[in-house]
């Protein structure tokens, strides 16, 4: 993903409210670590998101009450067998172009908070430790197809030479071109952490949003979710002898919304504006359903209001982006909750990206990363690659987190 940051968007974003005795719209109040006040002003009640975030939200909507999926603070999963057969899906590749204003991309990092794994047949999440990988799985993930934006690319290109044993992310050579400036975390879930034979096609784009109708990326030549899905669904959806999938064997994993939230969340209409995003996503990941997918991994956004380049903003910037990124966080596991319930055999698991970066970055010293959080470079002990993306440990805790949730 390169950055789509405006610093003059964010001076139509929200605007720093008083603290002096209670707490203004939409700012936090309350959560893990937090010292602030707890009082909102009127209108608003406190309302819990997360464990590490409460947020002033307008008092008639307090009362709504959201399925979340629960998250745990070690590794989790729960893998359904599908019998479902699989559709082939075959489709043209859509690709849209956008004009997008100027972009900086800086680094996030995330650690440990992860969630859990459910099913369609039940409402009611389970978890269950991972269990020990073998050499050639039954049953297991065998495929593995990828879709996001810079925080995931590695430049695959499905005309390119194909994942193959030994090879097992095919083009370009590992760890291929990634905004970490090394391996990332796909790269490293695939080949350092994983115990098991998977072959990734990683479709992911630089840039991506999740359809440019809805918010432009920085280029008109970037591929969006919408594009990547329509790739899929064009090289890969009917199993090609390059890639013989099926419903039991393969993981379909989305980790999106941080180029469309960092160009949104200030919009008046976001309250609404997230859902349409959401509903997009979605009807994207229905499709992959309806190709035969059936085991889904879907993170949610970093903590990118602690991106050097957010740091150089205001802190009613970050607090605002802040609380964009819990209340999606929310919304998402509710979508991934509704999906669930009307789509029989599917597996899901939720990956929590926000709390796991949140946690490297508050310890970098249990890293080996340098202490200063804030810097950025070629450095491989800086927490950020560049202003807007993560460096190399971040990612690489992210791919073993990753690693422990899935059965593989």
């Amino acid at each position: 993903m390169k950055g789509n940051i405006l610093a003059s968007a964010f001076a139509l974003g929200l605007s720093a409210t008083a603290v002096n005795a209670q707490i203004g719209a939409w700012g936090q109040c309350g959560g893990v670590a937090y010292t602030g006040q707890t009082t909102c002003v009127s209108g608003y009640t406190c309302k819990y998101l997360n464990d590490y975030y409460w947020q002033c939200i307008p008092s008639d909507q307090a009362g709504t009450t959201t399925t979340t999926i629960k998250t745990t603070t070690t590794p989790t999963t729960m893998r359904t067998s599908t019998t479902s057969s699989r559709t082939t899906t075959t489709s043209s590749r859509t690709t849209t172009t956008s004009s997008r204003t100027t972009t900086t991309s800086s680094r996030t990092t995330t650690t440990s908070s992860r969630t859990t794994t459910t099913t369609t047949t039940s409402s009611k999440t389970t978890t269950t430790t991972t269990t020990s990988k073998t050499a050639t799985p039954t049953g297991g993930i065998r495929y593995w197809f990828s879709f996001g934006d810079s925080y995931t690319q590695t430049g695959f290109d499905p005309n390119g030479i194909q994942p193959a044993i030994g090879n097992a992310l095919g083009n370009p050579t590992y760890p291929g071109w990634t905004s970490a400036g090394g391996a990332n975390w796909i790269d490293v879930a695939t080949v350092k952490y994983n115990k098991s034979l998977v072959f990734t096609y990683n479709l992911a784009y630089g840039g991506a949003t999740i359809d440019s109708n809805l918010v432009a990326p920085y280029a008109s030549n970037v591929l969006s979710l919408t594009d990547q899905t329509n790739q899929f669904l064009t090289y890969y959806a009917s199993a090609p002898a390059s890639a013989p999938w099926s419903s039991s064997n393969t993981l379909f994993s989305v980790f999106i919304g941080i180029n469309d939230i960092a160009n949104s969340w200030w919009r008046s209409d976001w309250l609404t504006f997230i859902d349409t995003l959401l509903t997009a996503e979605f009807a994207l990941v229905e499709k992959m359903y309806n190709a035969g997918g059936r085991k889904f991994l879907i993170s949610n956004v970093p903590p990118i209001e602690r991106t050097p380049l957010m740091l150089a903003d205001t802190q009613a910037s970050r607090d605002g982006l802040k609380a964009a990124l819990a209340l999606w966080s929310t919304k998402l596991q509710t979508y991934i909750s509704n999906f669930q319930s009307s789509h029989s055999g599917t597996t899901f698991w939720f990956y929590d990206s926000n709390t796991d970066y949140n946690y490297v970055l508050n310890n970098p010293a249990s890293f080996g990363m340098n202490p200063d959080i804030t810097l950025y470079g070629s450095d491989p002990t800086y927490a950020w690659n560049n202003n807007y993306h993560p460096g190399i440990i971040i990612q690489d805790y992210m791919g073993k987190r990753v690693d422990a949730l899935l059965t593989w």
